[in-house]
């Protein structure tokens, strides 16, 4: 059996062109196999494998294949490869996530390579990311939720309207709280923080910023009459509060770009579904496979969030 057809590449195009040659040599020139072989140098076997090729498909018959069967019986189901292909454009996962979600949710595994493979037969290519500056060299490993919480905000354009999203994520447990504010000064922080207190299962012990103005001195003062230490990262530094800042990149990827809005009503209900999702659904690579619920239940730990829906 014929081997599967693949990409011709430019060597193979001229090969294919040098046979044609030989072909209309003998077809129109000489009508002679023994003088045609001796012309181009090859062996009878050879003329005479290719002029079937030749007349059984055209010129595509004239490029080289692959060896080996038409179709492997170890190789994927087509419906599990338009599986991957949908989760990949609906979610814009990576191979290792893809693998994480399709056996968690869909009870089939698959390999990393073999998801690349799919991938890069369906033309499907690495989703590319802004470059961002490296992280510092020396990194802090926190292993116990509410040691230390990352707090940014991210600027969301609604139909000309600017609205801001307060992130909150616990460094050890990857645990998310998600909010909208229509302004981004103190007073929505210091909200924010309550928010926060409330869905998290744990007291915080720490509150990492950036020097924005909306964690400004009063805000500091907020965190200390709560018992909470406040930390500003380096002035320049983004990637000090590098979770926070990764997260934010996520959401743009995978929620930003697969919903549209048009009040910010709409927005608050999908980002309370998606802080849902990414906290309870979605598989971590930092927490291997894991979500950070999950994370949370293997030390005892059951988020306030998840206890209000239960």
């Amino acid at each position: 059996m014929a081997g599967p057809r693949v990409r011709p590449t430019s060597t193979d195009i001229q090969k294919a062109r040098a046979r044609l040659r030989m072909i209309l040599h003998f077809k129109q020139v000489s009508r002679n196999v023994s003088r045609t072989c001796r012309f181009f140098g090859i062996s009878r076997t050879q003329f005479y494998y290719w002029l079937r090729r030749y007349d059984a498909e055209g010129r595509a018959g004239l490029l080289d294949r692959k060896p080996g069967p038409a179709r492997s019986p170890w190789r994927t189901p087509d419906h599990i490869e338009a599986l991957v292909v949908q989760v990949r454009r609906e979610r814009r996962y990576g191979a290792l996530r893809l693998s994480y979600f399709l056996e968690r949710y869909h009870r089939v595994y698959l390999s990393v390579p073999t998801i690349q493979r799919i991938l890069k037969e369906h033309r499907i290519n690495r989703f590319t990311s802004p470059r961002t500056r490296p992280g510092p060299k020396r990194r802090r490993i926190i292993r116990e939720p509410g040691r230390s919480v990352q707090v940014d905000v991210k600027h969301v354009r609604l139909r000309g309207r600017r609205l801001y999203q307060f992130t909150a994520i616990d460094e050890a447990a990857r645990y998310r709280v998600l909010q909208i504010y229509d302004h981004s000064n103190v007073r929505s922080a210091i909200e924010f923080i309550e928010l926060v207190r409330q869905k998290l299962p744990v007291a915080l012990e720490r509150v990492q910023t950036d020097h924005g103005s909306e964690f400004g001195s009063d805000f500091t003062w907020h965190l200390h009459d709560l018992g909470i230490q406040h930390t500003k990262i380096p002035p320049g530094c983004p990637e000090a509060n590098g979770k926070v800042e990764r997260s934010h990149r996520t959401d743009e990827d995978e929620f930003y770009r697969r919903y549209r809005f048009r009040t910010p009503e709409q927005l608050r209900a999908a980002l309370r579904r998606w802080e849902t999702e990414y906290n309870t659904r979605r598989p971590h690579l930092a927490l291997k496979g894991r979500t950070p619920a999950e994370f949370l239940a293997e030390l005892k730990i059951r988020p306030n969030s998840v206890r209000q829906s239960a």
